[in-house]
């Protein structure tokens, strides 16, 4: 099932592992275009119950490539929320904002990162 769904407009949502996925996101980024130094694009956020490393994980994807993941504390709360909602195996749908990627004053490129458009969970 998937669900779209709109926050607040603030894209107070960090997604965590970006670092490790700079190549994938400079592409992404070229192939939406920029408008100043951000972009935004949708993102799909995936329940990976197979995740050896944390049973919780929820993934961050955009244009179908890993671009991370919720951190841990808000991928329980997220699995919480989505629970509470009676769609515990939801994907849901949200803006992204990619910030980052400019090149700075001494000429290296600054890293991106990710933020997600999420309404508040709770807990």
């Amino acid at each position: 099932m998937l669900i779209q769904i709109a926050g607040p407009g603030t894209f107070a949502v960090e997604v965590v592992g970006v670092s490790r996925r700079q190549d994938v996101l400079a592409a992404i980024v070229d192939r939406h275009g920029r408008s100043g130094r951000t972009v935004t694009v949708d993102a799909l956020l995936i329940l990976e119950n197979s995740n050896p490393h944390d049973a919780n994980a929820v993934r961050v994807e955009i244009d179908n490539a890993l671009i991370g993941y919720l951190s841990r504390d808000n991928a329980v709360r997220y699995r919480a929320d989505l629970a509470a909602a009676n769609t515990p195996d939801a994907t849901i749908q949200c803006k992204a904002r990619i910030v980052g990627g400019f090149e700075t004053d001494s000429g290296e490129r600054a890293s991106f990162g990710v933020r997600l458009d999420l309404p508040p969970m709770k807990g």
